[in-house]
């Protein structure tokens, strides 16, 4: 099972030996590949030839590159991601716009419920609110209940001075934590034959992972909780790491607790079979145990 983290902060050399990947720097690590599910590079002087490249992406890990501010620049994106990528394509460009305006729906139902869940346990008040809107959320989202409920949820969260997109650390702990999100969720899309720029209600056409956008949205809830408990006027190395600790946390889907990164995958693996089929049993929500995460102190 693919679970394993790793960053990799020191200069090193990266080799590849009997299926073990092999980091070497004043010690030698060795880790099965098959047990890692992300690797984030922090550290320019990493050494690692194409032959390491090709067996990371060959092995679905999801690899990103950080620029000189530890932050999130570049990630591995493989070009053909699934032996039946052509059919993958063709059934995705043909999506039943009702399929699509009913997953839009139920994602944002439970990404107000995820936030629901957040507020409620740090005792915070706007979880009826929320609640409320949940109860108003059409098909398509089309009165637009999401944006509605991001207000309540932030100001109730981080306080009412609280604005999105401000340059301050909160929203630099949101969007970093945001961004390995996206870039794992992107690396799964891919994996399975899809295209992540052709989205089911995100249509950006500067964006080039339009459906990643609609898929992380009932996980953001788990960057806010973290970013709550750990970003408080300063964002640094240690923060982020245990922002990125968010891949060790697990949660609760299809009657099961899973690490996140295999949580995100039986969502994304419903997400497609109902596109394809119009099954909702096909469908698996998570739900945020916050209780049960474990957090540093």
């Amino acid at each position: 099972m693919s679970w394993r983290t790793i960053i990799l902060s020191k200069n090193s050399k990266i080799s590849l030996r009997m299926n073990q990947l092999v980091v070497t720097n004043e010690e030698v690590t060795s880790i099965p590949i098959g047990e890692v599910g992300i690797v984030i590079i922090e550290n320019p002087n990493i050494v690692m030839t194409g032959h390491i490249l090709n067996a990371l992406s060959d092995n679905k890990i999801t690899t990103i590159l950080c620029d000189q501010k530890h932050n999130p620049s570049t990630f591995l994106h493989t070009i053909y991601g699934h032996h039946r990528q052509s059919k993958h394509l063709q059934a995705q460009f043909n999506w039943n716009e009702m399929y699509k305006g009913r997953l839009w729906q139920e994602i944002t139902k439970q990404k107000i419920y995820n936030q629901g869940r957040v507020l409620f346990h740090l005792e915070k008040e706007g979880v009826d609110e929320l609640r409320e809107l949940i109860a108003g959320v059409e098909l398509h989202d089309i009165t637009n209940r999401e944006g509605h409920a991001a207000k309540v949820y932030f100001h109730r969260l981080f306080g009412a001075d609280f604005t999105r997109g401000d340059e301050e650390t909160i929203n630099w702990g949101l969007n970093y934590g945001y961004a390995i999100l996206h870039a794992l969720i992107t690396r799964q899309i891919v994996s399975k034959g899809y295209l992540s720029e052709i989205g089911i209600h995100h249509k950006n056409e500067y964006n080039q992972f339009n459906l990643a956008s609609d898929f992380i949205e009932i996980f953001r809830p788990i960057v806010d909780y973290l970013v709550f408990h750990y970003v408080d006027g300063y964002l640094g190395k240690v923060e982020k790491r245990k922002i990125i600790g968010m891949f060790e946390q697990k949660v609760f889907i299809r009657n099961g607790a899973h690490y996140l990164p295999q949580a995100i995958q039986i969502f994304i693996d419903g997400c497609f079979n109902f596109l394809n089929t119009g099954d909702e049993k096909k469908l698996y929500f998570p739900d945020l145990q916050l209780n049960k995460f474990i957090l540093e102190e």
